[in-house]
């Protein structure tokens, strides 16, 4: 059933900014968000019920260690077991103190750092019901001695430009000029 009604169009627009805008289509609408085209996509999982796009955020400082910035944006199908029992886990504490929780524009979001590998990394967690679907962001990057001055800063800048990208709405979305449409494989 979900495969006849989530048919995945991803439409890729160049924005101003450089950026690449994605639309996921869902069984009843869709979400739209854009992310920087510098930006490498590790993971583009459309299917339902728990639905992932992931990117790695380029770092000179993160080259050559396990470590890097990594952001994903994922689409929750809340009328599953499934994609109800994965959003639960939104926001989970991955150290003894628990995420800072707030409200912004309809988004709760999480804040935390936790250790991995011995290495301290900001872990933001942010999720909001957008037409027929939960959508979660996170963005986890690691504190390096060679960041470059101020990547903190840019990567919450980055976090922040990215939740303002997410939309959402019921039905088929509209098309836009220079659109590539790409239907996943049945």
């Amino acid at each position: 059933m979900f495969k006849s009604l989530f048919t995945v169009l991803l439409f890729i627009a160049c924005f101003p900014a450089s950026a690449v805008e994605f639309t996921l289509v869902t069984a009843k609408g869709y979400v739209r968000f854009a992310v920087p085209d510098e930006w490498i996509v590790l993971n583009m999982n459309t299917k339902p019920p728990v639905s992932v796009a992931a990117f790695q955020v380029p770092n000179p400082a993160d080259e050559g260690t396990p470590h890097s910035t990594n952001v994903a944006l994922t689409l929750f199908h809340v009328e599953t077991e499934r994609g109800r029992a994965a959003v639960s886990s939104v926001g989970k504490a991955y150290s003894p103190k628990p995420p800072v929780v707030s409200t912004l524009e309809g988004w709760t979001i999480y804040t935390q750092e936790a250790k991995q590998e011995g290495t301290t990394y900001s872990i933001i967690d942010a999720k909001k019901p957008c037409a027929d679907v939960v959508v979660a962001l996170r963005f986890a990057w690691p504190h390096l001695s060679s960041d470059p001055r101020g990547y903190d800063k840019s990567t919450s800048i980055a976090f922040e430009a990215l939740r303002h990208s997410v939309t959402s709405g019921l039905g088929t979305p509209e098309p836009r000029a220079g659109e590539v449409v790409r239907r996943q494989a049945q």
